[in-house]
C-alpha cells in the first residue's frame, strides 16, 4: 500500500533530499477529517468551500443541543462526501452536551461536541473509525 505524506509538510527534508515523513491511509484520512472539522468555511485560501459550516453558530446560545447536533451531522456528511473520497458508507454520529469544566477558582458549564465517524476504506472495504471531541464557544480541546 502506498504511504501518504504526513502533515504538516517539512520542506527542509525535501530541499535536503531526505525522505519526507509519511503515514498510513488511515492516519491521512484522520488528519483530513480533523482539519475539515476544525476549519471554518472560507478559512482555506485555496478552496473557500473547505471546512465546516457549523462554526458559523459557535457562540449561538439560543441554538438547542439537538439543532446543533443536526447541524454538525449535516455539515460533516456533506464535507466528507466532497473532500474525503477515500472512505465510503459514512455514518456520522454526534453528541452535544453541557459539561462542567474546572477553571482554577471555580467551574462553569461549557458545550462539548463529540463526533464519531464510521466508514469503510473505499479501496479495501476495511472498517474505519475516527472519534474526536472538543468544546465550543470558544473552541478548545481537553
Amino acid at each position: 500500500m502506498p504511504d501518504y505524506l504526513k502533515l504538516p509538510l517539512r520542506f527542509e527534508q525535501f530541499f535536503e533530499r531526505k525522505q519526507m515523513d509519511t503515514c498510513s491511509i488511515q492516519n491521512s484520512i484522520m488528519r483530513n477529517l480533523h482539519l475539515l472539522i476544525t476549519t471554518t468555511v472560507g478559512e482555506n485560501k485555496q478552496d473557500a468551500q473547505y471546512g465546516s459550516t457549523f462554526w458559523e453558530s459557535d457562540y449561538d446560545v439560543h441554538l438547542s443541543n439537538d439543532a446543533r447536533r443536526e447541524m454538525v451531522i449535516d455539515s460533516m456528511t456533506k464535507q466528507i462526501a466532497a473532500y474525503e473520497k477515500r472512505i465510503i458508507n459514512v455514518v456520522v454520529e454526534v453528541t452535544v452536551k453541557q459539561v462542567s469544566v474546572n477553571e482554577g477558582v471555580g467551574s462553569r458549564l461549557r458545550r462539548r461536541i463529540e463526533i464519531i465517524i464510521s466508514a469503510q476504506l473505499a479501496r479495501s472495504n476495511e472498517p474505519f473509525r475516527f472519534a474526536t471531541g472538543f468544546f465550543i464557544g470558544p473552541m478548545s480541546f481537553d
